[in-house]
């Protein structure tokens, strides 16, 4: 993209104020002026003279930006050296990087104070002249703040608070104060983050830059503001070592870019090609994005947080990068286990809270949670031993999250595996307004990731049924194996080549595939009778497993509805035990299975409806280790009969049963289109 002034960007009205600041200093504590220098150029064959191509003045360039970024947040240094000189005042100012807080300190202790005030890291006793009490933390060697720092600083604003002389404290990004100190100091003054037209004045100081065609030239390869804004100082300074005002635009330029490989590997929707609902819901969010930055539409008017859950592997992360990518918006990815990493809980809380306010100063920007059921909820049971830490931990996170969405231009997407396993606090709108399952990928989006990685490929249709029932995750890396052995083999990979390799894999599997569309056929058949024809939306089978995706039976709680569900839940296996005379254990085994759901939704139907065996009185949610035996006889029973009720509607449809098992097999996908004339020859039994 390429930048232009913006319309009376140049010179900003802060400017005169930068000149009150740079003059507080004096010329000769950062800046000494040298001569005009020649330089031989290659093209003309002689010598020209130029400001540009060489620093005219050698300066700390880290300490003339915070001049400049002081004179953008708080007007001229005469009204700030004004309030030191009045006793009792409290400033807070925030917005600063931990390894900016030793920087302002040189500023205030070298000019930028009068002469005759003193500046304080500790309470003076007996001051002779006027004071400045500056309060900040100290930082560790990386820049983190420990707890024990965190606490060290706070006592110091405590100490100072003692003393009538005035105060000024610096709260990093990432630290934040105690609930007592936050309700007796003054509001947080935030110090401007860098933007473009900043580093414009920046550069033009140093290299002493006044032409306006020069400005614009070094303008146009700049950066934009919330690119600058994620900028560490290591980078910058780097960057402004460069003998030209051009190259130094450049290399600001070139060091915001992101890694090579990260830019070859991102996506964006587009070359996703997913139509899921969470896809859907994905190119909402992007467009309402872009509506925001056009100036279309408000941040306050659009959803601007996303949930994704689902089993590993169906591209939740890579749906978040894609999003940023296509909204042209920074992402920032941050996990609890990255936090906990950080140390005990004091660090890890400051990681969380560097994480948000770090995203907050690259507006617009995302912030994507990652592994968010790693939180759990406060109330869950398996917590009882570390109530207090995870309480501590999930509303220091509610708290963030608020204050985070209060600003414009910011964004939220969280990731998780199990979201019932998540505190309700942490889902409810206005945390995350939007809740989506990303499932595994339909053959329409198979086909569109095997045609990035085969181009010239005419048909991949055939070869997209092999995949079907993949997550990406496995079809990428069956690819990257693919093409690994086809490089080790010195043979093409075309898709031939792929569907050899997937062949050899599939002929190992038929048996299982066939009892997996059985499987899959009888949870449709018995969906379409109880429900309607409309009720199933799609088929899918595996090499291992299979989904039907289907409606609840359960939409005003009654007692048939929950007995539909139960049907639909053990016909898989009653589809097994007509078809094959035997059933597997592929109906159970882990969280999510039929055997499963089916277990705790008659569970659920004794102790909290009140409709079930206990009447009308709600238990609770039951510990499974203390259920008595004859409580787990009884669920037997009754899951039993239902497999039993849904065996009888089956059997009437047997042909059919085997006719649509076996077209599942060949074609691995049907849709609801697809499905229709096969289940609308079952009569609906409602």
């Amino acid at each position: 993209m390429t930048n232009t002034l913006p319309p009376d960007g140049y010179p900003p009205a802060w400017l005169p104020d930068f000149v009150t600041w740079t003059r507080c200093l004096g010329e000769s504590i950062d800046s000494e002026p040298v001569d005009e220098v020649e330089f031989r150029d290659a093209d003309s064959g002689g010598t020209r003279p130029s400001r540009t191509e060489r620093s005219i003045i050698t300066a700390h360039s880290g300490r003339l930006l915070m001049r400049i970024r002081m004179a953008a947040s708080f007007g001229p240094a005469e009204r700030f050296q004004d309030w030191v000189r009045r006793s009792g005042g409290v400033a807070v100012w925030t917005g600063i990087k931990p390894r900016e807080l030793s920087g302002i300190e040189y500023l205030l202790k070298h000019g930028l104070l009068p002469s005759d005030v003193q500046v304080y890291t500790r309470s003076p006793h007996r001051p002779s002249d006027p004071v400045l009490q500056l309060c900040k933390p100290d930082t560790q060697y990386s820049g983190e703040i420990s707890s024990a720092m965190r606490a060290t600083f706070e006592n110091r604003i405590t100490e100072a608070l003692s003393f009538p002389a005035p105060i000024l404290i610096l709260v990093p990004d990432g630290l934040e104060l105690s609930e007592p100190l936050q309700r007796i100091l003054p509001d947080a003054e935030r110090l401007a983050a860098v933007d473009r037209i900043m580093m414009l004045v920046l550069i033009c100081e140093l290299y002493n830059i006044s032409g306006a065609d020069d400005r614009k030239a070094v303008l146009r390869l700049l950066p934009d503001a919330a690119t600058l804004a994620q900028l560490d100082y290591p980078s910058m300074v780097m960057a402004l070592r460069a003998p030209s005002a051009l190259e130094a635009a450049q290399a600001l330029q070139k060091m915001t870019q992101p890694d090579r490989s990260m830019r070859q590997d991102g996506l964006t929707l587009e070359e996703i090609g997913g139509s899921s609902p969470a896809h859907r819901a994905a190119e909402a969010l992007v467009a309402d994005i872009q509506a925001c930055k056009e100036g279309v539409a408000r941040w306050s008017e659009i959803p601007r947080s996303l949930l994704l859950y689902g089993e590993p592997g169906t591209g939740k992360t890579v749906l978040a990068q894609a999003i940023a990518r296509s909204a042209g918006v920074a992402i920032v990815i941050a996990s609890a286990g990255e936090w906990q990493a950080r140390g005990h809980l004091g660090d890890m809380l400051g990681a969380m809270l560097k994480t948000f306010s770090d995203a907050a100063a690259r507006c617009p920007c995302i912030v994507f949670l990652d592994e968010i059921d790693s939180f759990g909820a406060r109330d869950a049971k398996d917590s009882e031993r570390n109530s207090n830490y995870r309480r501590q931990v999930i509303n220091t996170l509610l708290r963030e999250i608020d204050k985070y969405l209060a600003f414009d231009g910011t964004i939220l997407i969280g990731a998780c595996n199990a979201v019932n396993t998540l505190d309700s606090a942490i889902i409810r709108p206005g945390r995350f307004d939007r809740v989506v399952e990303l499932g595994r990928p339909p053959l329409k989006q198979i086909v569109h990731m095997l045609q990035r990685e085969l181009p010239e490929a005419v048909n991949l249709t055939p070869l997209a049924r092999r995949c079907a029932g993949q997550t990406p995750a496995e079809i990428d890396a069956a690819l990257r194996g693919a093409k690994a052995a086809a490089r080790r083999e010195g043979a093409t990979f075309t898709a031939d080549y792929l569907a050899a390799k997937l062949g050899v894999d599939q002929s190992k599997n038929s048996a299982l595939e066939r009892r997996i569309a059985f499987h899959e056929a009888g949870h449709a058949l018995v969906a379409a009778m109880l429900l309607g024809t409309a009720a199933v939306e799609r088929i899918v089978i595996g090499q291992e497993d299979g989904r039907t995706m289907r409606q609840s039976a359960i939409q005003e709680g009654t007692l048939a509805e929950f007995e539909q569900e139960m049907m639909m839940h053990m016909s898989g296996r009653a589809a097994e035990r007509l078809a094959l005379g035997d059933v597997s254990a592929g109906s159970g085994g882990s969280p999510g299975s039929d055997l499963e759901r089916a277990t705790r939704l008659q569970m659920f139907f004794d102790r909290q409806t009140g409709l079930g065996i206990y009447g009308p009185a709600y238990l609770g949610q039951p510990d499974t280790t203390r259920l008595p035996e004859k409580y787990w006889d009884r669920v037997r029973v009754k899951l039993w009969d239902f497999e039993q009720r849904a065996r009888d509607l089956l059997e009437s449809h047997r042909e059919l049963l085997e006719r649509l098992a076996e077209e599942l097999r060949v074609r691995r996908e049907m849709n609801a289109e697809e499905l229709r004339p096969w289940l609308s020859q079952v009569g609906n039994s409602r």
